[in-house]
């Protein structure tokens, strides 16, 4: 997935700077906004009903609450769970800006959490925390369309 975000950032790089001929450099840079836009507006925590669930650009996080030992905000502003498998994951969507230290919704967000997974703790069970990688249908779309209509662009006689 790595290799295929550098692809399809190097293509936008090339459409945006003017050696892609055509009005196909119109579509790479289409494509590739609607691939950062849809991960960046994918970020979230979801509170279910065993676990708390927090989705990143690449990865996502299912953590029982029962693993969940305290939620605050780290030192660069971020919304942090730690676990007590000595884990600390933080979550993208409550990252710290300027605007947050006037509003205070990080720590707002953060007291929801807490709040939350004391209510919902339950006894010690096998679950496990698990790290799966994210999925956006949309934005793995757009990110193969990206790369195939940059190399098409490339290709195409100038």
């Amino acid at each position: 997935m790595a290799v295929m975000a550098f692809i399809a950032a190097a293509a936008a790089s090339l459409a945006i700077s003017g050696d892609v001929p055509g009005p196909l450099s119109g579509v790479v840079a289409a494509l590739g906004t609607i691939v950062l836009t849809r991960r960046i507006m994918a970020f979230r925590i979801v509170l279910g009903e065993s676990e708390l669930k927090v989705v990143n650009p690449l990865f996502t996080y299912r953590i029982p609450y029962h693993l969940v030992m305290e939620v605050d905000t780290s030192k660069g502003g971020t919304l942090t769970v730690h676990t007590f498998e000595g884990g600390e994951i933080y979550a993208t969507a409550f990252g710290g800006s300027l605007l947050d230290h006037f509003i205070g919704s990080l720590d707002r967000a953060a007291a929801r959490v807490k709040e939350i997974f004391r209510q919902r703790r339950s006894p010690r069970t096998e679950a496990q925390a698990r790290r799966t990688l994210t999925v956006s249908r949309i934005a793995d779309f757009c990110l193969l369309a990206t790369i195939g209509v940059a190399v098409a662009a490339l290709l195409a006689p100038g």
